[in-house]
């Protein structure tokens, strides 16, 4: 992305830098993302979208810190997010993270504010 270097620059919120994800299948490995790189800035919205198979949800589960990358690592405002522990992710997770799949298996017993 190229940027006019006069303009002011919002504060980076989440970064994936060559982030790649593998997966065993017996002997064979399974590569479902390969070297990643892009800023998600403060304020910004985005959409990831691909064909069925891709690593769409791969991808998410590593922005959400669901999962870890094998390669690579991913930041939050220039923190370490991937490289945390389990449950420091979860805290990271749940103040500062939110995402919304595409079946989103909603509670009925909950109110829609207890579902979010």
């Amino acid at each position: 992305m190229n940027r006019d270097q006069s303009a002011p620059q919002a504060a980076e919120r989440l970064c994936a830098r060559g982030v790649s994800r593998q997966f065993r299948e017996g002997p064979r490995v399974v590569e479902v993302l390969r070297d990643v790189d892009f800023t998600l800035e403060r304020g910004s919205r985005h959409a990831i979208m691909g064909r069925s198979g891709c690593g769409k949800s791969t991808l998410m589960h590593l922005l959400g810190g669901l999962d870890r990358p094998s390669q690579g690592a991913i930041t939050i405002d220039d923190g370490p997010f991937s490289a945390l522990r389990t449950a420091a992710r979860a805290r990271v997770r749940q103040r500062h993270l939110g995402f919304v799949y595409q079946f989103h298996h909603l509670l009925p017993e909950f109110t829609a504010l207890e579902n979010v």
